[in-house]
């Protein structure tokens, strides 16, 4: 079919996005193909499977009337948690399909795409858009070589990304999958007309670099729709309780807090005894290693008159959907690992006490997204109650309130840190997929802040290597000695010292630490440990600034 289209050539850096040119037959194919999704999209709205309700039409129709002026490449859309992005999905393909004043579109050139490794997703995503596009729906293990192969050499093209903030730091893969397919050049992004939009709740720091691209992005908050039950609502209807720690260990005596333990579970007893009058199904985020602990302790306050169910990348439940959708005849505890983190819709009817994972330094994007976010959207049942950090609830307010524009907040994600400047520290990047100084021929003004070069190793000696090697290209790293080992704890974790704090350290708390000052010999390197409970997951940490 590409041989039915002609684009303008050009050698010059372009200012705006270049109208496709394709022959009358082409044309008619263009129509036929056309009138079959506006019809599939129909259906989906008929049989209630999507429907389009006015708010997410009217985001749709913003979105197109940026898309009209062709020096926009990408437009952000901020949208509340379960607030109906993918039924404004559907409703931009149909009014993008629709609006005249746009180039036609070819069916195959239209992407939906996102950073998650969820095969729900995935699911989830097709059942609820068009059967003509859902070939081209991907998620985080298609993108590097399907996608990449499937959208190379083609133009006029619509990418839509969902839940953006995931694998989104510039050493990940949407960025990889990006520069692969020649999607970080800002020429051949206009010359090839490529429209990218992207949806997300909590853009962390892709919405800084974003904004960087000044006349070539755009952003919409789109607000939601009547009934719709925000986690500020929650908050508001005193649905939402403080969480504390169900595992309690302490790593200095090796030993568990039990009485701790049983204390903060029989806090959650005590709360569904006054706010349930029925069994409901019940939602516990658990460690990532020794869930069995939790559940003992869970069986020593309810007693054996429960029901227990898993819900990992290892139990035989596809759909947890299948447990919450059915009536439970006694109260029925659901125990999670890794799972629920964004993106997944809830059956709510029966949904009792959602129990997010405790953390002493929490990351209010995972907070947000997690299951407080999970329990937001049109089917609220009034009852459920869910135990999360409320600090996170209390600043995703302010952010979405000032359309994430306040940068005095100090927001802790994967993607943000804050910076020291004569003001005082402000919320930035530590650089995404979007950031344009990955990108060619974006041209950003200097700020002259400090870089921070964060690199993460298989072993200490790779790590070394990298010293080695950098220390004849640094001048602050020459007459270093580079890397020395750190020490070990009695139970053979290797620990660090971060901000004057001795410990072990998880790989979360090494990547959220804001590195704010200097170091002595210029540089920081520290062990971590993807789950504090298992010596197999270190890796070694490294950081300096560029400049």
């Amino acid at each position: 079919m590409l041989t039915s289209l002609t684009i303008e050539q050009t050698t010059h850096i372009l200012s705006k996005r270049l109208k496709a040119k394709y022959s009358p037959k082409f044309l008619l194919e263009i129509e036929s193909e056309k009138d079959i999704v506006l019809a599939e999209i129909h259906s989906l709205q008929v049989k209630n499977i999507s429907p389009i309700y006015e708010n997410q039409n009217d985001c749709s129709i913003k979105i197109v009337e940026e898309l009209q002026d062709r020096k926009i490449i990408n437009i952000m859309i901020l949208a509340l948690t379960q607030s109906g992005k993918t039924g404004t999905m559907n409703a931009l393909i149909k009014n993008y399909l629709i609006y005249n004043n746009l180039s036609p579109i070819p069916i195959e050139n239209i992407y939906i795409i996102t950073g998650l490794s969820s095969k729900e997703w995935v699911s989830q995503t097709k059942i609820r858009l068009p059967k003509s596009i859902e070939d081209r729906v991907f998620h985080r293990d298609h993108l590097e070589k399907v996608f990449v192969n499937n959208i190379k050499n083609k133009k006029n093209v619509l990418i839509i990304c969902d839940e953006i903030q995931i694998a989104a730091k510039k050493t990940q893969t949407l960025h990889k999958s990006f520069k692969e397919a020649g999607l970080c050049d800002k020429n051949f992004l206009l010359s090839n007309d490529i429209k990218i939009i992207e949806f997300t709740a909590t853009p962390d720091g892709t919405i800084y670099d974003q904004m960087k691209w000044n006349e070539n992005s755009s952003k919409i908050q789109m607000h939601p729709g009547l009934g719709y039950t925000s986690c500020f609502d929650l908050y508001n209807n005193k649905q939402v309780f403080q969480y504390k720690d169900l595992y309690c260990y302490d790593r200095k005596n090796k030993e568990f807090n039990t009485n701790q333990v049983i204390k903060n579970i029989t806090e959650i007893k005590k709360v569904m005894e006054e706010r349930f009058d029925s069994p409901m199904h019940n939602i516990i985020r658990t460690p990532n290693g020794d869930d069995y602990v939790v559940v003992n302790n869970f069986k020593k306050v309810f007693g054996n008159n429960i029901d227990i169910h898993y819900y990992n990348e290892n139990s035989e439940i596809e759909d947890i959907n299948d447990i919450l959708g059915k009536k439970p005849s006694r109260d029925t505890f659901i125990f999670i690992k890794e799972k629920l983190r964004c993106a997944k819709t809830l059956t709510k009817l029966y949904l009792g006490v959602l129990y997010e994972r405790y953390s002493r330094t929490p990351n209010d994007s995972v907070i947000t997204q997690g299951l407080l976010g999970r329990s937001t959207g049109y089917d609220d049942n009034g009852k459920t109650i869910i135990f999360t950090n409320i600090d996170s609830i209390e600043k995703y307010e302010r952010l979405w309130d000032t359309n994430f524009e306040d940068k005095n907040i100090s927001w802790i994600s994967n993607t943000t840190k804050s910076n020291k400047t004569q003001e005082g520290k402000k919320l930035i990047s530590k650089g995404t997929y979007l950031d344009p100084s990955n990108v060619n021929n974006v041209t950003i003004e200097k700020t002259g802040e400090k870089i921070l070069i964060r690199r993460r190793f298989t072993s200490w000696d790779k790590m070394r290597e990298y010293f080695i090697k950098k220390r004849n290209t640094i001048d602050k790293f020459k007459k270093k000695k580079g890397p020395t080992y750190k020490k070990m704890d009695d139970n053979g974790f290797y620990i660090g010292k971060i901000k004057g704090k001795t410990k072990v350290w998880s790989w979360e708390e090494i990547d959220e630490c804001p590195f704010i000052g200097t170091a002595n010999n210029g540089y920081w390197f520290y062990p971590g440990y993807k789950d504090v409970n298992d010596k197999k997951t270190l890796k070694w940490f490294f950081f300096y600034y560029k400049n």
